[in-house]
């Protein structure tokens, strides 16, 4: 009996051993992960917008704040493996705002906040 229950044990403990949780490609709604490209575009308590890009070294990024489809400001990035910017909104005018990043000519990944009036804090959507 003793044999049975540590086998029947064992072969449990080895099955969630090698058991591994699907990969996502985005963890939560602030985050973008791929193989090659790590980004996020969060707030922080102080109306800071945070963007933190993880690249390799000669991959093109581009980072777009904009406003109604217009483009407000743009950068590119080559050289830099590591990007942390911040952005502080409470100095913008009011509106609604899209901060993102452009890899390859394409949109990998964007948030939008809002800044009204009306709002004590800001909101992100």
């Amino acid at each position: 009996m003793k044999t049975i229950i540590l086998t029947l044990s064992l072969a449990l403990i080895a099955t969630f051993s090698f058991a591994q949780f699907p990969q996502s490609d985005s963890p939560d709604s602030c985050s973008y992960v791929t193989t090659d490209l790590r980004a996020s575009i969060f707030m922080d308590n102080n109306s800071l917008v945070n963007v933190k890009v993880a690249k390799h070294v000669g991959d093109q990024v581009k980072i777009r704040v904009k406003e109604n489809n217009k483009i407000l400001y743009q950068k590119s990035y080559k050289s830099w493996a590591l990007i942390d910017l911040k952005y502080d909104i409470g100095q913008f005018p009011m509106g609604e705002y899209t901060f993102e990043i452009v890899k390859d000519k394409e949109v990998v990944f964007a948030q939008t906040i809002e800044h009204t009036e009306s709002n004590e804090h800001l909101v992100l959507r």
